[in-house]
């Protein structure tokens, strides 16, 4: 399924130039994908920007490109690095961050590697011309979903730190969205499934502390220097650039 062409264009036009301009120069290969749609279209605020590709070393060069482009301009630009992402955060401007963990050759891949279906969406260019087209991409329940607020979780098949989507459903729950039970049960047997097998003879009180500790570990909440970034790829690792 697609955006449709009100939505693509909606979206297309709220990203900042110089972001429009990276998908423009690279079609194909660079992608926008999931909450920054998903916020657009909703009426809500964005916290960041995704961008996704094929290879972490392509993903790392894009950035750099638009770190130099930025700091020429005089912005304030400090780059920080994870095993996750590599987000550039400018003051007064959504951090951009490009996801180098998950890497993905086109953008079918890249819906499906997301754990909400309200998430399931992707945005890329075309072509190089002035007159390419915008393309985009969608889980089939991407729009019924975000009409009801749901928060349908998908299991996806990837590598992740454990309870990384039981956080994300509190933060969309705050927003105003609703689980349901299955979707609910299935996230937590994600976490649990992260427990090693010993642990299963403990007794509550010892298994909750392990449950706060894998939370903690992927808190999305990063603070750097009075620059707040809101960050759903679980960034740990912090270097100033």
């Amino acid at each position: 399924m697609e955006l449709t062409p009100n939505d693509l264009r909606y979206v297309v036009q709220r990203l900042p130039r110089d972001i429009r301009d990276l998908l423009s120069e690279h079609p194909g290969k660079l992608f926008l994908g999931g909450g920054f749609i998903r916020a657009t279209i909703a009426g809500e605020v964005p916290s960041d920007i995704d961008l996704f590709g094929h290879d972490a070393e392509f993903l790392s060069s894009v950035a750099s490109i638009l770190a130099d482009r930025r700091r020429g301009g005089d912005d304030r630009v400090k780059t920080h690095k994870s095993k996750n992402a590599i987000t550039l955060l400018t003051r007064d401007r959504l951090p951009i961050q490009f996801i180098t963990r998950w890497t993905f050759e086109n953008a079918r891949e890249l819906v499906a590697s997301f754990d909400f279906t309200v998430c399931q969406a992707a945005i890329w260019r075309g072509g190089r011309q002035p007159n390419s087209p915008w393309r985009s991409d969608t889980g089939d329940a991407f729009y019924v979903d975000l009409a009801g607020r749901r928060l349908v979780y998908t299991a996806p098949v990837r590598i992740e730190e454990a309870g990384g989507s039981l956080l994300r459903a509190i933060k969309y729950v705050k927003r105003g969205y609703s689980i349901q039970v299955s979707s609910l049960g299935a996230v937590v047997a994600r976490l649990t499934s992260s427990l090693h097998p010993e642990c299963m003879n403990w007794n509550e009180a010892e298994i909750a502390h392990v449950f706060g500790g894998l939370l903690r570990e992927v808190d999305p909440l990063l603070v750097v220097d009075g620059l707040d970034v809101v960050d759903d790829h679980e960034i740990e690792d912090r270097s100033d650039g």
